[in-house]
């Protein structure tokens, strides 16, 4: 009995070990095992020139690919010198050095270890050094500024560098400095008039997005009670001789209770700007929003300016204005969620019930859940405990990918990482949010090494997430599917170049050509992402297909016959497609447009209707332009239970805010802060090797990369129209807006007359490569059959020839001013050549001219020449000379 009543109490006191020790573990699943987002610890470096504060530096952990890390440009001073500010934030820095490179990386010019510099804490470190006389004047570099930490971690600093005299930076940063410093006093903005394009393009009913057309009582803040709060950050993005484009950052305050009146004040005074000894300070300050009865905003200000010696010109200004938007805060009333003023559309994703929704304001992802009555902030590298200019850096995206009815949230953090477990990196996270836990889980990691901006652009084109978690990407020139479970990835398609595949805006549809350029597909694959499946849709005898775009999920795509398809003398397709239509994943074709003797040469989905753009075959067997058709579509799109809308307002104008589709109990709300899972290891994903795609071009605006083409003529129309640059994948110029002379003239070429054995065509490519320094008989190669385009490319391996069919004449002169002829292709088989321009007219090598006083080079009114190239087709051909 003794015995049997020892068993038993040691039984009961194993039973309750085991007891305490499963409830700890359990607990210890729910609470230990979690952790706050690990902080900020990188150094921030900025420039000092000429007293100005320039080009806030983010350190990277990898060894990035340098081609495309165009954030900044730095001009160097006197001697080549260079003035540093690193912020260390703490951290001991053990080492510093920089090198110098090639824009593509390939070369390294300079590598030096700077040992004068002195730390002292909590003080930010002055180091100014000079670079070594083995970079030319007005040739731009890679900067790379590696800190050594008291980790021994090496973090990499990256800006481009030019060393110049005749760029006329500092007056160009004085005058948008005094710019932006002037909108903040109507009396004193008056100057600004000059400058201002204000007209009817400009939008006057929003503080969110305001322009250099918008009217000077929109410019100057209009009733808006604002207060600098922070120094102005300058980022010098594109610099030239007589051009710069500039960011400026700041962040401004207006009173809370301005908000909730709203009242129609029309005081003269727009606000007040920040004293000057404040704009002094060393380090970044925010003021804390809670409690102190104002709302923040981040202002960003785009400037583009001309620098002459009579005056500066504003070529292009933009201002933005987002809230700060803090969910716990007073921002609900009835059944609205309250974001402010916001400069762009608020991504908005719910589950099928409706009853919980996700959100991404300020560059932070919300969700909340109706039944419950929870809004949790799930994402955001800021929050009040972490606020300065490394978590503020809005170097990433945020994409809502799933929400279900339970209130869990699938998304993706992509871009450059400001703090966390990948502080530092360029990668995509994809998170998953379990709200019955609250907490953030990473499902896995998918390191990338070059740009952020390059990444974001091509995640953009596509990302979505299956019932079956299998996530799909878009990267360079393929698909991957990543199976989230088993963390493994596979290429869904290759060999993908721009016009051979299409993804409608949900992304749940994809097509692409399955073989063939653009122009000889015969066969399109049509994949549904949500469930995998794949269709194909196959060209009839003797046509090809090509797609155009998604109407909603239908596909869109054009037929052509193979004979209609013809190539010009420049060696340009035209690919007339004689019938559009759209057709379906399941029930086939749901219409066809067909119309005799037309032609559809391209097509634009715009809203709820296709614009097509049309030709008509002529006698002679060419095809002339006729007007555009459209179809529309009758069907009309799913609402949403709970949606984003505008309200117009009197003071604040156009605010934007979350209807949600019953009303919200805010003395009850819930306010929740997810806290990440903990796991052992790493859950990266590389993606296959992948060496890049050649001839890809990179168009850079404001907004930083706009879009990457892989037709040249493509790249310079973008740029053109945004006034930005094209980049090739070394990272050279291939086109820039302005900075150009007002006259130049190739005064080598003299010129020549047409004879029976050589005609204009052979004695303009025979010019060309004689100016390169190349003999050829281009005559007998035309002969053979080979184009213009692989004549030069040829003949010419160093340098890069661009086909510019359909550029304009200003633009194509941007190549005559770095004294580089460019080719006048004529319907009639004849050529010119470009030499020369000023303000009135251009110059003209025309080999069949019978001017005898001109011979064959003379001048052409401009707008003749443009009327002249125009109705030939503004068939331009040219080149750049590959850097060495």
């Amino acid at each position: 009995m003794k015995k049997a009543i020892i068993k038993g109490v040691i039984v009961s006191f194993v039973f309750m070990i085991t007891l305490f020790v499963v409830s700890n573990i359990m607990n210890k699943g729910n609470t230990d095992m979690t952790m706050e987002m690990g902080k900020a610890t990188y150094p921030i470096i900025s420039i000092e020139y000429e007293g100005f504060h320039i080009n806030e530096l983010h350190g990277y952990a990898d060894a990035m690919e340098v081609s495309q890390m165009r954030e900044s440009i730095t001009p160097l001073g006197e001697g080549r010198k260079i003035e540093l500010r690193i912020n260390p934030y703490g951290r001991k820095i053990e080492e510093i050095a920089f090198e110098v490179r090639s824009l593509d990386g390939n070369r390294l010019i300079e590598n030096t270890r700077i040992g004068d510099y002195e730390q002292k804490e909590n003080e930010v470190i002055p180091v100014s050094f000079g670079l070594k006389d083995l970079i030319e004047s007005n040739q731009e570099y890679m900067l790379v500024i590696l800190l050594t930490l008291d980790d021994e971690s090496v973090v990499r600093y990256y800006t481009r560098v030019v060393s110049t005299e005749e760029y006329h930076v500092n007056e160009k940063l004085e005058y948008i400095a005094d710019f932006s410093r002037r909108t903040f006093s109507k009396e004193d903005a008056r100057e600004l008039t000059k400058y201002l394009e204000s007209n009817a393009d400009g939008d006057n009913t929003t503080y969110g997005k305001v322009t250099i057309h918008s009217s000077f009582h929109q410019v100057t803040w209009g009733n808006l009670e604002v207060k600098k709060e922070s120094r102005s950050e300058i980022m010098i993005k594109e610099l030239g001789p007589s051009t710069g484009s500039f960011v400026v950052e700041y962040y401004v305050s207006v009173p809370e209770a301005a908000l909730k009146e709203d009242s129609s004040d029309t005081s003269d005074q727009a606000g007040e700007p920040l004293e000057e000894a404040d704009l002094e300070e060393e380090t970044f300050s925010m003021p804390q929003q809670k409690g102190e009865n104002k709302k923040l905003y981040r202002i960003k200000e785009f400037y583009r300016v001309r620098y002459t010696t009579d005056r500066m010109y504003l070529l292009d200004f933009e201002r933005t204005m987002d809230q700060m938007f803090e969910a716990a805060d007073d921002v609900y009333a009835n059944n609205k969620i309250m974001l402010g003023i916001t400069s762009g559309e608020v991504p908005l994703k719910e589950s099928d019930g409706g009853n919980v929704f996700a959100f991404v304001t300020g560059n932070r992802l919300y969700s909340y859940n109706i039944v419950d009555n929870k809004m949790a902030l799930l994402f955001g590298f800021y929050n009040e405990d972490n606020l300065d200019e490394r978590t503020l850096y809005d170097g990433h995206k945020i994409k809502i990918l799933n929400v279900d009815e339970g209130g869990n949230v699938t998304f993706l953090v992509y871009g450059y990482m400001s703090r966390g477990r990948h502080e530092g990196q360029v990668g995509i996270s994809v998170y998953y949010y379990e709200s019955t836990v609250n907490t953030v889980e990473e499902m896995i990691y998918i390191p990338f090494y070059n740009s952020q901006t390059l990444l974001i652009e091509e995640i953009d084109q596509l990302s979505y997430i299956n019932r079956n978690n299998m996530l799909y990407l878009k990267w360079g020139s393929r698909i991957y599917g990543i199976n989230l479970m088993k963390r493994t990835c596979e290429v869904v398609v290759e060999n993908l170049s721009e016009g051979s595949y299409k993804v409608s805006d949900s992304n749940r549809m994809a097509v692409w050509q399955k073989e063939g350029d653009s122009y000889g597909g015969k066969e399109l694959v049509l994949m549904n992402l949500t469930t995998g499946k794949q269709k194909a849709i196959e060209a009839g005898r003797g046509e090809v297909i090509a797609p155009i775009g998604f109407m909603g999920e239908d596909l869109i795509y054009g037929v052509a016959r193979q004979e209609d398809i013809v190539k010009d003398v420049a060696g340009n397709t035209v690919f007339p497609m004689y019938k559009i239509r759209i057709e379906d994943e399941t029930e086939g074709v749901l219409m066809s447009y067909q119309q005799d003797n037309v032609y559809i040469t391209d097509g634009e989905v715009i809203g709820n209707q296709i614009v097509l753009s049309r030709v008509e075959k002529t006698q002679e067997g060419t095809y002339a332009a006729i007007k555009d058709d459209q179809i529309m579509n009758a069907e009309t799109e799913t609402e949403s239970k709970n949606s984003v809308e505008i309200a117009v307002t009197e003071r604040f104008e156009k605010l934007t805010q979350i209807a949600v589709k019953t009303a919200i109990d805010e003395a009850s709300m819930k306010q929740l802060t997810p806290r990440e899972v903990l796991f052992e290891g790493e859950r990266n994903i590389s993606l296959p090797v992948f060496e890049g795609q050649a001839g890809r071009y990179y168009v850079y605006g404001k907004s930083g990369l706009e879009s990457i083409c892989t037709n040249e003529g493509s790249a310079v129309n973008l740029a053109d129209a945004i006034s930005g640059v094209v980049i090739d994948e070394g990272g050279y110029y291939v086109w820039t807006k302005g900075n150009r002379e007002l006259r130049n003239q190739i005064m080598a070429i003299q010129g020549e007359t047409v004879t029976e054995e050589k005609d204009s065509l052979a004695i303009c490519l025979d010019t060309m490569l004689a100016y390169e320094g190349v003999v050829r008989n281009s005559e007998y190669m035309l002969k053979k059959g080979e184009t213009v385009v692989d004549i030069l490319r040829d003949s010419l391996p160093s340098v890069q020839v661009l086909d510019l069919t359909g550029c304009s004449l200003d633009a194509v002169l941007y190549y005559v001013n770095q004294d580089i002829p460019v080719l006048v292709m004529l319907n009639d088989g004849s050529a010119v050549l470009l030499v020369g321009f000023n303000e009135k007219n251009t110059v003209v090598m025309n080999p069949e001219s019978t001017d005898l006083e001109n011979g064959t080079v003379y001048k052409v009114g401009m707008n003749d020449s443009k009327e002249w190239f125009e109705q030939n087709g503004n068939c331009f051909i040219t080149y750049i000379r590959n850097e060495e």
